[in-house]
């Protein structure tokens, strides 16, 4: 018998998604092994959330509704645990709290969606018993003697949802002391550049101020940014980019478009593909044709694009 399917709802894709999303913004103050141990706890529990959906045939969800439930999950999995390990709750308890937190979201946000609530009168709600579901299995382990009076109200003073949502606030703060120019500027860049390599990427973040490196980060993090800046608007910032920026007496982007040249002349054509499929169109045409004709991407650019073949490529 064909696995029960939501039509636009890959579960166990959906699950391993949220779980590396979980990883790139777990904070810097956990430790790597606790970290795991987030990144671990938020896939289980998106998975059998999504699988629980997929199975019950007494319900009838569309792949947007499924997701947000289990995207529920996955945040609030995510952000009760890190609260459960800067109070250093034991870690043979953590997950059975996170466990019952999951449930309590699990029904919750699916009978408020079966009930066609929106969502912005589902997320209060689905907060408001998170919040005692999460006291309540704190009391329940006190009154077994597991745990003591200042480790239930260490665990109960945490919230990471309301510091990440601060910190996100201060960022908007940040960027709302910049002209819509710079911060059209530095969205344009992030789309050049988000692909690079880690390092080429630390190296390029580190020449600018804390402000504008703050909004870049924020640009660099953004999944869809594609979709929210208009490609006339990316090529003439690039463009003001280009002209602002000094270029080294040693960097030729005559000798710079030569080297790529023969990069790619001198490798397989495949390959070549592979390595810039997920590029700007820009990009891509820069690397295929660079000896062919000039081109608008800065020198300092181009610099960074050719040393990042020729890792690939080595």
């Amino acid at each position: 018998m064909a696995e029960r399917k939501i039509e636009g709802f890959d579960h166990k894709a959906f699950a391993k998604n949220l779980a590396t999303q979980a990883g790139q913004v777990v904070p810097a103050d956990i430790p790597p092994a606790d970290k795991k141990f987030v990144v671990d706890i938020v896939y289980k529990f998106s998975f059998l959330c999504g699988d629980a959906l997929v199975k019950d045939e007494t319900i009838n969800l569309n792949g947007q509704q499924a997701s947000l439930i289990t995207q529920f999950i996955g945040e609030w999995s995510f952000h009760k645990s890190i609260d459960l390990i800067r109070s250093k709750i034991d870690p043979s308890l953590r997950e059975g709290i996170l466990q019952r937190v999951a449930f309590t979201v699990f029904e919750i946000a699916k009978q408020a969606t079966l009930k066609r609530m929106p969502q912005e009168q589902i997320i209060p709600l689905v907060e408001h018993h998170v919040n005692v579901c999460f006291k309540q299995a704190l009391e329940d382990l006190k009154k077994k003697g597991v745990l003591d009076d200042k480790a239930e109200q260490d665990a109960l003073s945490q919230s990471n949802i309301d510091a990440m949502a601060q910190t996100e606030a201060e960022k908007e703060a940040i960027g709302a002391d910049m002209s819509d120019t710079k911060i059209l500027k530095l969205a344009s860049l992030a789309l050049l550049i988000k692909n690079f390599p880690q390092a080429k990427l630390k190296s390029i973040l580190s020449k600018f101020n804390k402000p504008e490196r703050e909004v870049l980060i924020q640009y660099l993090s953004m999944k869809d940014l594609e979709t929210k800046i208009d490609t006339k608007i990316t090529q003439r910032c690039l463009k003001e980019i280009k002209q602002t920026l000094p270029e080294p007496q040693n960097m030729s982007m005559e000798r710079i478009q030569k080297k790529i040249f023969k990069i790619v002349k001198n490798s397989d054509k495949e390959v070549i593909s592979n390595i810039i499929k997920d590029e700007r169109p820009q990009i891509r045409e820069f690397v295929l044709c660079a000896a062919e004709h000039d081109c608008e991407i800065p020198a300092r650019v181009a610099n960074v694009i050719c040393k990042y073949l020729e890792e690939k490529i080595l």
